[in-house]
């Protein structure tokens, strides 16, 4: 990720994460440097079809927390037991595609999710695949030392 830095900017760490176990070559890019927190998310439809990127930018200044998180998404593992169950069904037809939706649903029920709390008391979340937890952890203590040491 190619970042813009303004006068007398720094930065101090660059990571790049997996969105999701099924479409793994979409990546979230964030950068820290002494002055703000920028980054890219990709676009989905449904979670299936990548359709662009949203960028964002927050000042170190304004943001009160930064925090990580797990989180286990009851519905789309139900819905995935479903998609999976009707696919064996309709094997002979459009089973497959069933079969690959609710497999694409089960792998992406548990995920880590990069949380910034702006000083309004906002949180914006970003989910991540939980893969990359650990690196998501190091990024958010990062990012948390920065904004100590204002």
């Amino acid at each position: 990720m190619s970042t813009i830095l303004g006068k007398d900017e720094q930065k101090i760490n660059e990571a790049t994460f997996t969105a999701n176990l099924s479409l793994f070559w979409l990546k979230v890019n964030f950068v820290l440097t002494n002055k703000r927190v920028t980054g890219d998310t990709p676009n989905t439809i449904l979670g299936l079809i990548p359709l662009g990127k949203a960028q964002i930018a927050q000042p170190l200044k304004t943001i009160a927390s930064v925090a990580s998180s797990t989180k286990f998404h009851i519905i789309r593992l139900l819905v995935g037991i479903i998609l999976i169950f009707v696919g064996f069904a309709f094997i002979k037809s459009f089973g497959i595609i069933l079969l690959v939706l609710g497999a694409i649903n089960i792998l992406n029920c548990y995920t880590a999710t990069f949380v910034i709390t702006n000083t309004g008391g906002q949180p914006v979340g970003y989910e991540i695949s939980i893969l990359e937890k650990s690196k998501v952890v190091r990024f958010v203590n990062e990012v948390n030392t920065v904004i100590a040491d204002l």
